[in-house]
């Protein structure tokens, strides 16, 4: 029946219009959304795409919603101001939560206390590149030019206050060279400057590199992992390079608001679980080269606190703000 017609029936049956309610189309479908605050084709997108239907949630399905700006924090905003029903999750790099507060004199949200943790779903190292056909061979080689051409050292990042902006900030303060930060928006746009000479350089997370670099457009120098990774066996790490302040490890996990119920926030930690351990999400995991974590919301929480307080000491020690 259609609202006409039931307006005129119950109109003709003598009650008030004004009584009907007609539930929106968000109360009828119960439609849950995996906010991302990044574009479309980056690491954390290719990510809520795949474990979005594996969540297997209550009512008609769960989307995924691009929200990017702010250095990933309109994501996170919108789900701190979202109805607390469980039905709006966050999912994130860390680094949204432990860096980025500590970039703004009045951040949007408190990480450690308005989100409620739900479960992790992966983690990833970063690599920096240069271009494929350049006469940059080595990590030395590119220290020696970078030197020699301190104008010409850029380095493109997916956004200012990302955790690769951080980690070529830390390497122009451990290489001695003022290295020239070329923000984008998302990681897509970075790369196809690198390709075609616009950059010299690129910091980014290494699931969005390997895949140039197989096809020599792009060529990883080093990568922040602890230790070397299979996919990449002739490229050291950092670390090896006498720079064990540019390591670093970034995890990905999915949050909801804090004010959520307990009991929801339960389930939702159940169903993230299943969706993490699940063959599909195994199986994508090693398509985008990433490597799964399942962990839970108390291991989750202690991850975040301790990366919270070491991201606050380095800010402090770079001076960096996006205030202005």
């Amino acid at each position: 029946m259609t609202r006409r017609r039931l307006i005129a029936r119950a109109a003709a049956l003598g009650a008030p219009t004004s009584a009907l309610h007609f539930p929106s189309l968000a109360q009828t479908a119960g439609t849950s959304r995996v906010l991302v605050g990044f574009p479309a084709g980056g690491t954390a997108d290719s990510l809520a795409r795949v474990i979005a239907p594996l969540l297997d949630l209550p009512g008609q399905g769960t989307i995924v919603e691009n929200k990017p700006g702010a250095s990933g924090q309109i994501a996170a905003e919108s789900v701190r101001q979202a109805t607390p029903d469980g039905t709006a999750l966050l999912l994130t790099p860390s680094s949204i939560l432990s860096l980025v507060p500590h970039l703004y004199r009045k951040p949007m949200y408190d990480s450690l206390n308005d989100f409620a943790p739900i479960g992790g779903v992966c983690d990833h190292s970063f690599g920096f590149a240069v271009q494929g056909s350049s006469q940059i061979k080595t990590f030395t080689d590119y220290v020696n030019w970078a030197k020699s051409n301190a104008k010409d050292a850029t380095f493109a990042t997916p956004g200012p206050g990302t955790a690769p902006h951080f980690l070529g900030t830390l390497l122009s303060r451990e290489i001695d060279v003022p290295l020239v930060h070329v923000p984008y928006k998302g990681v897509a746009p970075g790369l196809q400057d690198l390709m075609g000479g616009q950059v010299a350089s690129t910091f980014n997370p290494l699931p969005t590199l390997l895949e140039y670099h197989r096809a020599g457009k792009i060529r990883i120098m080093a990568i922040t992992n602890p230790t070397r990774v299979a996919s990449l066996p002739n490229v050291p790490t950092f670390r090896e390079l006498k720079l064990p302040s540019i390591e670093l490890v970034e995890w990905y996990g999915l949050f909801t608001s804090s004010k959520v119920p307990s009991a929801t926030v339960q389930k939702l930690q159940d169903h993230v679980s299943s969706a993490v351990s699940r063959p599909e999400m195994i199986a994508a995991a090693k398509r985008l080269e990433v490597e799964p974590r399942r962990v839970g919301a108390v291991a989750l929480k202690q991850l975040l606190e301790v990366d919270y307080k070491r991201w606050q000491g380095i800010v402090k020690a770079t001076g960096i703000t996006l205030d202005t």
